[in-house]
């Protein structure tokens, strides 16, 4: 799997997850608030989230960007 940058994701790629779980990417990715002063991994971890809208229920969730690989970009 091609582990991606938040950079190289673009609103309205589809990305596909480790468990074969497909979704359409709502929003630019972002650092985690857990990540950020004050959050729970402040300082350990560093990761990056988006809103994203499963293909398969239609519905939306946040998934972490980190393992997400782009199987047809936005253009």
């Amino acid at each position: 799997m091609n582990h991606l940058s938040g950079d190289e994701m673009k609103i309205g790629d589809m990305v596909l997850n480790p468990w074969g779980d497909t979704a359409i990417l709502l929003s630019e990715p972002r650092l985690s608030e857990d990540c950020q002063p004050g959050g729970e991994h402040y300082r350990e971890y560093t990761y990056y989230i988006a809103d994203v809208l499963l293909t398969e229920f239609g519905c939306k969730d946040l998934w972490i960007t980190d393992d997400l690989e782009i199987i047809n970009e936005n253009r």
